[in-house]
C-alpha cells in the first residue's frame, strides 16, 4: 500500500510573499511594494498601453508623480530614492508589445522596491534577480 504524502505545516507567522523573479504590474499595484532588496532589477518591458492620456500630476510635497509616469522607488534610502521614472503617453516612440523592453541595464535596489506610479491601464512587466 503506497503512503500518503507527508506535508508539513507553515511555522512561521508570515509567508514571504516578495519573490524575485517576473512579476506583472498594473496600476492596481501602485502604492505597493512590489519586491525586496538587495536585488537587480534585469528588464522592465512595456507590455500594454495607457487606456487613455493622463496629465501627469505631482505630490506638491514630494514632487513624485501620481498619474501619468511610470515610477519605481528604491526605498532603503532616506529620503528614498527614485530608480526608475518614464512617461510613455506621449510620443510613437513608446508603442507597447510583449518584447518592448524599456530598461537596457541592469538597475540595483537596496530596500523595498515601491512603485509610485503606473499610467492608467498600461501594463508592464519587470524582472528582478
Amino acid at each position: 500500500m503506497a503512503r500518503a504524502p507527508r506535508h508539513e505545516a507553515e511555522t512561521r507567522d508570515e509567508v514571504e510573499q516578495l519573490v524575485h523573479g517576473v512579476k506583472n504590474i498594473t496600476t492596481a499595484l501602485v502604492g505597493t511594494v512590489i519586491d525586496t532588496g538587495p536585488a537587480n532589477i534585469t528588464q522592465i518591458l512595456f507590455t500594454g498601453s495607457p487606456t487613455s492620456y493622463e496629465v501627469p500630476q505631482f505630490d506638491p510635497n514630494t514632487g513624485l508623480p501620481t498619474t501619468g509616469y511610470f515610477t519605481l522607488i528604491d526605498q532603503g534610502f532616506t529620503p528614498p530614492k527614485v530608480i526608475y521614472s518614464v512617461q510613455v503617453g506621449t510620443n510613437g516612440a513608446h508603442s507597447p508589445h510583449a518584447t518592448h523592453k524599456m530598461s537596457g541595464y541592469s538597475i540595483p535596489l537596496v530596500g523595498n522596491l515601491y512603485l509610485q506610479s503606473c499610467p492608467a491601464g498600461s501594463t508592464w512587466s519587470l524582472t528582478t534577480a
